[in-house]
């Protein structure tokens, strides 16, 4: 008989999809959904999922990015722990228990995978993000019953994201020296100018690092291996992000009106009459219409992630909607641009092409096709779950 996969469902987003995923591809699993209170040490989490992977023949655990604890129950346990990861940075990677060969993780970033291994990981493989693309039927279906969730979210230009400019950025409220706050703002005003190559982490002075570790609070504690110049390159990448995005919604409302769905306050300078701050929207519910009826879906990555393809590009994809991107080198790799999507590298070059695809109706539908058709036909979610499996030589029989 096949053991079971076991779950662990800590509140991603993706979740549900992933769980309808496993039951596609046929295989036995059981879900695991206690909160863990310490990703370290928590003995009530521990010996509920002990009891779980004893009681239901649990050949191996699988979850959305990696949890040192579920490493050494698995180690403990003497099966696979499979970890697909989707957020740059995470710092649990940088936990001890990394190097456990029980971990089989897989990373959307190629940079970032090549990292984890660098840092002890016995198997780390590359492997990006995934859609699905049955989502566009269900999406059309519903709004065949309720043409009202169409003309709501009907728009020319839509952004879903976070820009950064609260509780999340430590950066702001650190009370930088004057030489550290000049010698940030400078590498964030350069990298602005640089897609698809970052060099944060190789342009930091020793004294520089020092002080965003101690000002931003960026202390791991017991149990991890602390890489002081990758976290505060990290903490300037946020910082980089967030005023990406501003600049471009500033930009863009010039010419267009956008609607912006945010998940946090927008701040003074964008209050304007052609941001339509639309509030939170929620990714089940919500999103997919969004997707779908705006004819240009903006994707801004983050620049923490180096070079991998962040999940909204297949959201946006998946629902047959259009996707200007930022440029990114695994998105130019695995998509072509003015094929699949269309892709950016300067704010100059955003408006040019939003321009473009605004009054080239026809062949903007065609690449939004398109890009669906390359969801389903290499990016499925089903499909790249069974060659994850796969690649994790879980052979649980």
């Amino acid at each position: 008989m096949q053991k079971k996969l076991l779950i662990y469902r800590w509140g991603s987003i993706s979740e549900p999809s992933l769980v309808e995923a496993v039951k596609e591809i046929g295989w036995p699993y059981a879900e695991f959904a206690k909160e863990m209170k310490d990703y370290h040490s928590d003995g009530g989490f521990a010996g509920e999922m002990m009891k779980v992977i004893h009681g239901q023949q649990i050949g191996a655990v699988f979850s959305y990015d990696y949890f040192p604890l579920i490493s050494m129950i698995c180690e403990i346990n003497q099966i696979p722990y499979l970890s697909w990861i989707y957020d740059c940075p995470q710092y649990t990677l940088q936990s001890e228990t990394l190097k456990s060969p029980c971990n089989q993780i897989f990373c959307f970033d190629e940079s970032y995978a090549r990292r984890i291994r660098e840092m002890g990981a016995v198997s780390c493989f590359h492997f990006p993000l995934a859609g699905v693309s049955r989502q566009l039927a269900q999406i059309e279906e519903k709004e065949g019953k309720n043409p009202y969730l169409g003309k709501k979210y009907k728009c020319d230009i839509s952004f879903v994201g976070n820009l950064y400019n609260e509780d999340k950025n430590r950066l702001r409220r650190a009370g930088l020296s004057e030489y550290a706050s000049g010698f940030v703002e400078g590498l964030v005003e350069s990298q602005l100018m640089v897609y698809g190559y970052n060099f944060l982490k190789e342009s930091m002075p020793e004294q520089l690092v020092k002080e965003l570790v101690e000002k931003c609070g960026l202390f791991l504690g017991e149990g991890y291996r602390q890489d002081d110049v990758q976290m505060a390159a990290d903490a300037v990448g946020m910082e980089v992000t967030g005023r990406e995005r501003e600049r471009t919604l500033d930009k863009i409302s010039e010419k267009y009106p956008i609607h912006f769905y945010p998940s946090s306050k927008l701040p003074a300078g964008l209050i304007k009459e052609n941001i339509k701050n639309m509030g939170y929207a929620d990714y089940q519910k919500e999103m997919p219409f969004i997707f779908h009826n705006s004819r240009i879906n903006l994707n801004i990555t983050s620049r923490t992630i180096e070079t991998g393809i962040p999940q909204r590009v297949f959201d946006i994809l998946s629902c047959g909607g259009f996707c200007l991107t930022s440029y990114q080198p695994e998105i130019d790799q695995y998509f072509t641009d003015g094929e699949d999507l269309a892709m950016y590298t300067s704010l100059e070059e955003l408006m040019d092409k939003a321009e473009y695809y605004l009054t080239h109706e026809k062949e903007r539908s065609q690449i939004a096709r398109n890009g669906h058709r390359r969801i389903r036909e290499d990016f499925e979610l089903k499909d790249k779950l069974a060659e994850l499996l796969q690649r994790g030589l879980l052979s649980l029989t």
